[in-house]
């Protein structure tokens, strides 16, 4: 490992893990894994806000506008307006005006409104937060990249691959930068892991296990829209493969079945439990194992085991109280029970990520590339789920 990238890799750990505390930029932890600084396949040639850091003096103040005030808007909304000394909120918009109203108020967002174009032409604004619904994703970036608007995405990219292809084409040809938030990248635990396996404490990496349990499963409705259990829950996981491992899937194996809500299998076409197998190009090989239910919280686990040890961490809780008595030496609470508290400084870092990647014009931790593969890997676990056979990434095309 060359000593720059390893230093650049325990300076974005350290980053990942402080930044929730002093409300500073994040050094993108992305940038510092091998064949990563450059995102994984790319095309060739491809006042009165109150901050955490009330202190900052920002070099400048990056206006910006948020399409969706659902819950993950509000997430990012609240990190814009009191966690980003280097960022504004000027406007939020959501489909329920009443809603967008009401968030800007929260928040202190001097314009709300219902149409997403009155931010995409509001010549203040220079960033957008894409936070709508995954079916309006595409043409959104579109006409925020056309307009010389940097853009903030949540996943997906696009629903289709042939979409990400077009939306990867107009964002570059605009120039402007663009980031798809793969939240995990930005937790501490993630991070971290990701160090010691830079710093080559593992060696060589031979296997690795990813755990992804939901607390609880999704009603139909919401799966009926989701894309299926591969694109929408385990695409975070593929990522996390990526990104671990610093290079790219060749082969995905996957099993399923529908175990946990038989109305996902007869009426929403899908499955709730999963275990995919994934080769890389290093010759590391590994399992991601999902489920839509686990009785005892938000499950989220991940080992690394290499030629000279291995690198893992458990679920997070709600405290470090641990009970011991004559039955048993326990933890005193069950894990995090919603994504959103589990996640909840990995969100405020990826979006002061982005803030931190235009304000200083350097590269995006996480570009839309990056979401292009996780969607190849996952229309290939469920292209090998239907025909029963392991699929190699390159027979996926657009």
């Amino acid at each position: 490992m060359a000593p720059a990238l390893a230093s650049l890799a325990r300076a974005a750990s350290r980053l990942a893990t402080t930044a929730a505390s002093r409300g500073a930029g994040l050094a993108a932890p992305l940038g510092a894994a091998p064949g990563l600084a450059a995102p994984l396949g790319a095309a060739p040639g491809l006042a009165g806000r109150r901050h955490l850091q009330a202190g900052a003096k920002p070099t400048k103040t990056l206006k910006v506008g948020i399409i969706g005030a659902g819950r993950i808007g509000q997430v990012h909304a609240q990190t814009l307006a009191y966690r980003c000394p280097s960022a504004q909120p000027l406007m939020i918009v959501d489909f329920f005006p009443d809603v967008a109203a009401a968030t800007a108020k929260e928040y202190g967002i001097p314009e709300s409104g219902k149409e997403y174009m009155d931010i995409v032409n509001h010549p203040d604004i220079e960033a957008v937060w894409v936070c709508s619904p995954s079916s309006l994703h595409a043409e959104q970036i579109i006409a925020a990249a056309k307009a010389g608007k940097h853009i903030f995405c949540e996943k997906p990219l696009a629903t289709e691959l042939s979409q990400v292809d077009e939306v990867m084409k107009v964002v570059e040809d605009c120039g402007v930068k663009m980031m798809l938030a793969f939240q995990r990248r930005f937790d501490p635990n993630f991070a971290r892991l990701r160090q010691a396996i830079v710093d080559g404490v593992v060696g060589d990496p031979f296997t690795f296990r990813l755990t992804s349990r939901d607390p609880a499963p999704p009603p139909v409705e919401y799966v009926l829209k989701s894309g299926g259990l591969h694109n929408d829950m385990a695409i975070h996981d593929f990522d996390v493969a990526r990104f671990l491992m610093g290079c790219e899937c060749t082969e995905v194996t996957a099993l399923g079945a529908c175990r946990v809500d038989p109305k996902i299998g007869s009426e929403g076409g899908d499955i709730d439990t999963a275990l995919t197998m994934l080769r890389f190009e290093n010759g590391a090989f590994g399992t991601v194992d999902n489920c839509r239910q686990s009785p005892q919280g938000y499950d989220q686990r991940v080992e690394v085991f290499g030629s000279k040890g291995q690198v893992s961490f458990g679920n997070n809780y709600p405290s470090g109280v641990e009970i011991a008595d004559g039955a048993s030496v326990r933890n005193a609470d069950l894990p995090h029970d919603f994504f959103l508290k589990r996640y909840e400084e990995a969100y405020m870092n990826e979006t002061i990520a982005f803030v931190d990647s235009v304000v200083n014009d350097t590269p995006v931790p996480a570009s839309g590339w990056d979401g292009r593969a996780a969607m190849v890997m996952a229309i290939a676990a469920k292209k090998s789920l239907n025909e029963g056979r392991p699929v190699k990434t390159s027979e996926i095309q657009a």
